[in-house]
């Protein structure tokens, strides 16, 4: 491809600085007397240098002077156009992040109006003319209707030199700390998350587990270290040696990735992608921001567009198909987790699904296949969760349109579920119970919606039946945790399913203060200690940190309700005697004994927020807590 980068210097009959395309067509010399300047002869012209790389060399390699001019005839003989016109494009999305160049998509209607400019002038260039300008615009789709044309921009700030190294300063610290293991701590990433989230194409996995760490970009190599010092343990090499500081190692790593943000190329997205979806994750804030940065440069780069008939390698359309669906992943569950709307809606992208086989090698195992087949399936649950989240967002809905919508959704819902594996719901294949527990968590999301449009609508009894399959749906969520065992606990799981956890918890709390019925309370509350406890083993003992943060605000609230529970007052007696409340004395025992009077959920002075705090959650008190007309509703 044609490049425009100036030459600071170019020694006389320099084989290793190539004289200008202009100069050497006319077989005069290339002199470059003003460093940073076009030569002496396109200067006086007013003329831009160009230069033309070599087809089987990067402009980065040492040897790319390797003769330019017989390779240049041979692909004449085959056709001027046709011949060189893939290995040219091929690396202008791959260029290495210390190129000083970058391309970046131009937007829709400029690219109509750039792609006719440059067939105009093509069909009107003379003879053995100049070749058209394209070291600044280059176009990968010639289509009519949708051209793709892409603009070359400077990598770097002003002021920042291409050899600064993002990351290596960090990247220094943590290699030291692994010491010899690093290689180990790698094959602990491809063993447990790469092909449950498969960020990185079979290149670079492919140059990483063979131990070529120096051609890896720094930020993803000291990213990997942080996502495997917290499997430090289950590693038959590493757990008998020291394990480092997991905090630690990940903060040099976030440090590496807004680093990179410097000077972004395509690793800076793998690379924050494995950022937002590493575990443990303590920064609620710095994970929503670094998801809008992340967007926003891979749309920068135009992955949000259909490469399939792009003029580049089948290597490139890959890596840009799935770097796409997990930037979508990690942006549609950000929201719901996280409570703020999404950067990405559809209509605003066409790229196709993932395939298994674009994903992984052919020679990957059954449990490697099988975690990447639950990939696919959660890319296409994300898609849908994509459609329901404006339902969930905007402010002044359409009460006719809700309802109509939310059927056709959860008809859509039912046909994902229909769709899976044979070998899926079941919790015992890898990757399983991540994607059920997503399924179970949309069906929860689709009711919270469903009752939402019976309070748009007024409906008290409608409002009656929303409620109980919202109690139904959170239910559901609640018992296929209490399912699950040490071996799902140890599976893969995004951080994400910490937040809708937390959701599942507060929508049942808010169905147990507001039935009516005694029994079906007592059921709920059980229910809700025994998540607690479980989730509190499994923390202690198979070190599932997405216990965390479920239990700093669910705990306490879940507790309080069972005590408040606990104070209820029985049926009448049939002599008509004084109600008395049941507690039990210190053997355990239950006892007639009489106690003051007390709060319970049927009491008027009764306030939820006596229980929950309503600053804690991630969406607005009124919008959680909206209730249908006749039914109780809890002031605050």
């Amino acid at each position: 491809m044609a490049s425009a980068a100036p030459i600071q210097n170019r020694p006389y009959r320099s084989h290793k600085v190539p004289a200008c395309t202009r100069c050497r067509s006319r077989k005069i010399r290339c002199h470059i007397d003003i460093p940073g300047e076009p030569c002496l002869s396109c200067r006086e012209r007013r003329l831009k240098c160009q230069y033309v790389e070599s087809s089987t060399s990067s402009p980065t390699e040492e040897n790319g002077d390797r003769k330019p001019g017989k390779r240049r005839r041979i692909s004449n003989s085959d056709g001027m156009e046709d011949g060189p016109v893939r290995p040219r494009s091929a690396p202008i999305l791959h260029k290495a992040t210390n190129n000083p160049s970058a391309s970046i998509i131009m937007a829709s209607h400029l690219a109509e109006d750039l792609d006719i400019f440059n067939r105009h002038l093509a069909k009107h260039r003379k003879p053995g003319g100049e070749a058209a300008d394209t070291s600044t615009y280059q176009t990968l789709n010639h289509d009519v209707q949708d051209p793709i044309v892409y603009l070359t921009v400077p990598r770097f700030r002003t002021g920042l030199p291409p050899g600064s190294g993002c990351g290596r300063s960090q990247l220094d610290i943590l290699e030291q700390i692994m010491g010899p293991f690093k290689r180990e701590v790698i094959e602990l990433y491809f063993k447990h998350l790469h092909y449950h989230f498969p960020v990185l194409d079979e290149e670079m996995g492919a140059l990483l587990r063979s131990g070529q760490l120096e051609k890896a970009p720094n930020n993803l190599l000291c990213v990997i270290y942080g996502i495997g010092s917290p499997l430090w343990p289950r590693s038959e090499t590493l757990k008998m040696h020291p394990k480092p500081d997991a905090h630690y190692v990940w903060n040099k790593a976030i440090s590496a990735t807004l680093e990179d943000f410097l000077s972004p190329g395509m690793s800076t997205i793998s690379t924050a992608i494995l950022d937002q979806i590493g575990r443990p994750s303590v920064s609620i804030v710095g994970n929503i921001t670094l998801c809008g940065k992340t967007v926003s440069l891979a749309q920068t780069f135009g992955l949000h567009r259909d490469p399939a008939k792009w003029n580049i390698t089948e290597n490139e359309r890959s890596v840009r198909v799935r770097l796409w669906w997990c930037v979508l992943i990690t942006d549609t569950w950000s929201s719901v987790a996280y409570g703020a709307p999404p950067h990405i809606t559809k209509g605003y992208y066409d790229v196709p699904r993932p395939t298994v086989n674009s994903l992984i090698s052919h020679k990957a195992n059954q449990q490697q296949k099988q975690a990447t087949t639950c990939f696919v399936h959660f890319c296409a649950l994300t898609e849908l969760v994509g459609l329901i989240l404006p339902l969930i967002y905007e402010i002044e809905p359409d009460r006719m349109q809700l309802s109509q919508q939310v059927a056709h959704f959860k008809r859509e819902l039912n046909n994902l579920e229909a769709q899976l594996p044979t070998w899926l719901p079941l919790p015992n294949q890898p990757g399983s119970s991540n994607l059920w527990f997503c399924f179970l968590s949309t069906r929860l999301l689709l009711a919270r919606v469903t009752l939402r449009s019976a309070v748009l609508e007024g409906d008290s009894t409608l409002g009656r039946d929303r409620m109980y399959q919202l109690r139904t749906a959170s239910s559901a969520v609640l018992d296929f945790l209490l399912s699950l065992g040490e071996l799902q606990f140890q599976d893969f799981w995004l951080p994400y399913v910490t937040h809708l956890l937390v959701h599942a918890i507060t929508v049942s709390l808010r169905c147990t203060v507001e039935t009516q019925d005694p029994e079906t309370r007592n059921t709920s509350v059980t229910r809700l200690q025994h998540v607690i406890a479980h989730i509190q083993y499994a923390r202690d003992n198979y070190d599932w940190d997405l216990a965390i943060y479920c239990l700093e605000r669910c705990a306490e609230p879940v507790s309080r309700i069972a005590s408040l529970n606990s104070r209820e007052p029985g049926p009448p007696s049939e002599t008509g005697a004084e109600i008395t409340s049941l507690a039990p004395n210190s053997n355990g025992h239950r006892t007639g004994a009489e106690v003051p009077p007390v709060p319970t959920f049927d009491d008027t002075n009764f306030l939820l927020s006596d229980i929950l705090d309503p600053n804690a959650f991630d969406f607005s008190w009124e919008a959680l807590w909206d209730t249908p007309s006749g039914m109780t509703n809890f002031a605050i």
